[in-house]
Order: structure tokens, then C-alpha cells, then sequence
């Protein structure tokens, strides 16, 4: 059913968002940080969230939008005219084709992507009736390092065309041939404009949303967000609290203990890294590999517990020097000395169906972390 979302639930939605977001997705405080220049410059903070379920004409477009590049430089200034660029490049695009894009949507879970859609949403009129209706959907369900990993482009939805916009809201319009085409042009264009621009695609059918990305996935994150906040108010643990309140998650808590070390690395352009955290009831330490978002859990004799697409997510259990006790991180957030559970939960059914194998696309980057097994499903060896 059809909601409006006020300042309070758009801020529950991004502490969810970046709990499921697994790693990824952009840091909690990214959002929250946009959220509030919004308000200060006078935006009324609502939109509709709007189930595709009630939309009667099954042939009108979403599209999602999001953000590229260096976290410091986005959060350095505001990066909403980047991203209502990119959106209105995309809408030029479509427009050449005879099709109108109604809607937004996320493209991935995350405290800033899962946010930028509704910031364009809100930028797109002062009038909180007239503006661009954002969709109950998210396209991964989940964070994802690469448009190659994308769960629209696994099931047969390339990035095509591309719709890029900068701070100087130029409106750049790129067509992909493949979706890691796709990927080399926006990650080029956003070095060449001080390592940040906004990044809009994946224009499909509210039909083909239905059959293929994550519906109801804004609305998981609220209630996530709500279970986290109050685990926090009660100064309880988080993982116990989203068991409690919405067990058709499934989650798993998989370590509760303290990071020991963390490393990272360059491999093929991309940044990955390794985050050990040594349990407190077993005193095993176990080390989770990242590419942005959580790869993989593996133990000290290097047996593999879980993998992607599945869900590992970490949240603090104490009060720390990046947020609260039950503060959902980021691979940016995390700190050497962190009291942190580990959680991790299955990914939507999508990524795993058969007709279309979406999760083979994550053995390019399983491979960076050197794994190339077979992936686990969740529950794994927990």
C-alpha cells in the first residue's frame, strides 16, 4: 500500500538501507548528512512512496539513479544537482525512443544510493504533489560493487542507455554496449569531473519491475530501520531485535566480537580488503573479504562459510567513534577495535533462480578476494 515518507521514516529507511546494503551502498551518515542540507534549504521533506501493485498501467517506466566516485568528494558539496542532471540526461534519452520515465527508483541498497532517488524525487518540484513519484522497489536488494554485478543486467536488463550529470549540471548521454562498457564510461567521466557525477539507467516497464527487481524493498528497509532504532533505544543488540521483529529475514548472526585488523589493497582498479574479527564465545578470528560490499566469511584455516549475492552485514554493539551502539556500517566506517556483530541473511530469491543464473556474475569479483568455489547459499555453515 501506498505511503508518504516524512523526514523520521526516510531516515529509518537509510538505517535499514544500510544494514541490507551489506557493506555497500554509500555510509548512513552520507545520507542523513543530505537529508538534513535539504531541509535547511527549505525543502519540504515528503514524498509518496508508491506501491507498483497499484499502478494500473503496467507500461509506464522507472528509472533508478544514483551516485559515482569518491565518497569525500561527494559529501565536500551538495551533490543534488548531479544527480537531477543525470536523471533529466536519461529522460532526454528515452524521450528519443518514445518513452516517458514516470518514476523513480533505487538502484541499490546503501545509506547514500538508496537516498539519492529520493532527494531527485523531492528536487523535482517544491510541491510535494507534483513531484516525481518514487517507486516501493529497489534493483539488487541488496548493495553491489559493479554494474556488471548488477541483478537488472544478470536478468536480461543492460545499463542502456546511460544518462550522467555533474555538479555543473551538464547532462551527458552514453550507450553502452555491454553493461561493463557502461562501467568504464561513467567511472572515466567521473574522474575527469573531480572524482564524482550522477548516474541514471535501467529504464524498465513497472511490468518488468514486477518480474524482476526487488518490490517492496523501500518499505523492508523502514522496518528494518525501525527494528534498529529500537535495539538502540533499548540498549539492545540489533541482531536480536530484527529477529524479534521481523523474522521472515532469516538472519543468522555469524560472529559477535571485536575487529583485529583490517587491510585493504588495489586489485584490477578496484579497492578490496579484508576485515578480521575475532569471536568472543569461540575466540576464533574470522576474516571477511570486501570489494566495497562483503564478499565472503572464512575462518582461519581458510574454510569458506557463506558468499555473495547472499547478505553480511556488520553493525556496532557499542557506542564508537563513527555513530551509537546499533549503527549499521559501511567498509568505510569500520575501525580497528570495533565492538561489531556480523550478520548475514539470503538475498532475494531473483539472484538465485535458475532461468537466469544472476549470481554467476559475482566470480569476476570473488576471484580479486582469490576464491573461485562454488558459492554458498545462506544459511552456509551457519
Amino acid at each position: 500500500m501506498s505511503k508518504v515518507l516524512y523526514k523520521e521514516d526516510i531516515e529509518q529507511v537509510l538505517i535499514g538501507a544500510t544494514f541490507l546494503g551489506a557493506g555497500g551502498g554509500g555510509s548512513l551518515h552520507f545520507g542523513v548528512k543530505m537529508l538534513n542540507q535539504l531541509e535547511e534549504a527549505g525543502e519540504d521533506i515528503q514524498l509518496e512512496l508508491l506501491d507498483v501493485g497499484e499502478i494500473a498501467d503496467k507500461d509506464l517506466y522507472g528509472a533508478m539513479v544514483a551516485g559515482l566516485g569518491s565518497p569525500v568528494k561527494i559529501i565536500e558539496g551538495a551533490f543534488g544537482p548531479d544527480a537531477v542532471a543525470a536523471f533529466k540526461a536519461f529522460q532526454k534519452a528515452f524521450a528519443a525512443e518514445g518513452k516517458e520515465v514516470k518514476y523513480l527508483y533505487s538502484g541499490e541498497f546503501g545509506g547514500f544510493n538508496t537516498f539519492v532517488p529520493m532527494m531527485v524525487a523531492i528536487l523535482s518540484d517544491k510541491d510535494p504533489a507534483r513531484r516525481v513519484r518514487f517507486l516501493d522497489v529497489d534493483g539488487n536488494g541488496r548493495a553491489v560493487p559493479e554494474l556488471n554485478t548488477s541483478l537488472n543486467s544478470a536478468r536480461g536488463f543492460p545499463p542502456y542507455p546511460i544518462g550522467l550529470g555533474t555538479a555543473l549540471e551538464d547532462m551527458i548521454i552514453a550507450y553502452p554496449t555491454t553493461d561493463k562498457s557502461a562501467e568504464t564510461i561513467a567511472r572515466q567521466l567521473c574522474m575527469a569531473y573531480g572524482m564524482k557525477i550522477g548516474f541514471s539507467t535501467w529504464g524498465m516497464s513497472v511490468k518488468e519491475l514486477e518480474g524482476n527487481a526487488v518490490v517492496g524493498a523501500v518499505s523492508l528497509c523502514l522496518e528494518t530501520g525501525k527494528a534498529i532504532r529500537m535495539a538502540k533505544e533499548a540498549g539492545r543488540s540489533p541482531f536480536e531485535a530484527i529477529c524479534e521483529q521481523m523474522p521472515a529475514l532469516e538472519m543468522k548472526r555469524a560472529i559477535r566480537g571485536k575487529i583485529t585488523d583490517i587491510r585493504t589493497e588495489t586489485k584490477d582498479g578496484f579497492d578490496v580488503g579484508s576485515t578480521m574479527v575475532k569471536d568472543d564465545a569461540t575466540q576464533e578470528t574470522f576474516t571477511i573479504d570486501f570489494q566495497n560490499e562483503n564478499l565472503l566469511i572464512r575462518d582461519a584455516a581458510g574454510k569458506v562459510y557463506i558468499t555473495v549475492p547472499e547478505l553480511i552485514s556488520i553493525v556496532t554493539t557499542e557506542k564508537n567513534t563513527v555513530g551509537e551502539i546499533c549503527a549499521p556500517l559501511t567498509n568505510a566506517d569500520t575501525e580497528v577495535g570495533m565492538e561489531v556483530e556480523i550478520v548475514v541473511s539470503p538475498a532475494h530469491p531473483y539472484w538465485w533462480a535458475e532461468d537466469k543464473k544472476a549470481n554467476e556474475c559475482w566470480a569476476s569479483v570473488l576471484e580479486r578476494v582469490d576464491y573461485s568455489g562454488a558459492m554458498i547459499e545462506y544459511p552456509g555453515l551457519y
